[in-house]
């Protein structure tokens, strides 16, 4: 959406508030949907100096005003929740207190470069089992070939067209978010990178399509990136026969028959006062199986359930005597015994 936004300005002949506005709302839009996109959104609106010149300077602050109206929401929250933007950051970031600059910067762009590996997401892609299944590609290699093709000719011939040389910035900056994190290959904070590719392959796929119509080499080229994405697709989907059934860690399917077990008749079920995952799984079974929310009942700190009662939980063991029933991975249901531990 926002280079759609972003070519319409730069090539309407609307009034620059015009053609403003909606560019400024498209980068709104990113800060608010991915917590990267909160970092990201100010670096392609800083990168837009791309378009920086005579004629232009009005439509670029009008674009910035725009943007930054977006954000008074978030900033009115931030007023009032302190540290509650940056918490899932804090929990993401490899930079610990008391690390030296010259260290944070070594180690963001190692993480960058292994990030932006493309044979890795050609042949791999996201390793973990609840983005994708592993042991085939999670990016075309055709795609590849013709975006690295297309920034080719972006830099060649179409240098003066601001809009494609902004692509190009935008494809630069699309990795730092995710660089700042422990994660390696995290497809969620890296999904600006494949879209830029697909933009990026344009000018080539077009020129290879043109060149198809009279010249027998430019169609075995097309011929041969189309057995490409068909041979990667055969090997992803005999991955995924092999080896999505086992992508059970973090899939939450067995949790509902846990709690059928946990719940029958007018039975209640028990759960720890801070096991969050596990209340928010309960109460929602109750929701959508027409049982009342009484029947959760959250232990306050320290609390222990009636004897025989059934306990759900996650993350958090028995702080008195239970004895497990049933277990789906990590989730699992007990019968308390009702007194503490010795």
């Amino acid at each position: 959406m926002f280079l759609l936004a972003l070519d319409w300005g730069y090539r309407s002949q609307r009034s620059y508030l015009v053609r403003a506005i909606p560019v400024g709302l498209a980068l709104g839009a990113l800060a608010y949907v991915y917590a990267a996109g909160r970092l990201l959104a100010p670096l392609y609106a800083l990168a837009l100096l791309v378009f920086a010149g005579r004629g232009r300077w009005r439509w670029l602050l009008a674009t910035w005003g725009t943007f930054a109206g977006t954000l008074i929401p978030l900033a009115v929250y931030w007023q009032n929740h302190p540290g509650a933007l940056t918490a899932r950051y804090e929990r993401t970031t490899f930079i610990e207190k008391g690390m030296s600059l010259p260290t944070i910067v070594g180690k963001a762009i190692s993480n960058y470069l292994d990030d932006v590996n493309l044979w890795h997401w050609v042949s791999s892609g996201d390793p973990r089992p609840y983005i994708h299944a592993w042991g085939a590609g999670q990016l075309f290699g055709s795609v590849v070939v013709l975006a690295i093709a297309g920034a080719a000719i972006v830099l060649m011939r179409n240098r003066g067209d601001l809009w494609w040389r902004f692509v190009l910035v935008a494809l630069v900056l699309s990795p730092i978010p995710a660089a700042l994190t422990e994660d390696r290959h995290y497809a969620l904070r890296l999904l600006p990178l494949p879209l830029l590719l697909v933009v990026l392959s344009i000018p080539a796929l077009d020129l290879l399509l043109r060149a198809a119509r009279d010249a027998w080499p430019a169609r075995l080229a097309v011929a041969a990136l189309v057995a490409g994405v068909v041979a990667q697709f055969a090997q992803f989907e005999r991955s995924y026969e092999n080896n999505g059934p086992t992508r059970t860690e973090l899939f939450e399917a067995g949790v509902s028959p846990l709690l059928e077990r946990a719940v029958p008749g007018n039975r209640s079920v028990y759960i720890d006062y801070d096991d969050r995952y596990a209340q928010t799984h309960a109460l929602w079974y109750a929701v959508s199986h027409g049982m009342s929310s009484s029947r959760v009942s959250i232990l306050p700190d320290g609390g222990i359930p009636p004897a025989g009662s059934i306990v759900f939980g996650r993350y958090q063991a028995c702080d008195y005597i239970c004895t497990e029933l049933d277990r789906s991975h990590s989730y699992w249901i007990a019968k308390a015994a009702g007194t503490t531990p010795a």
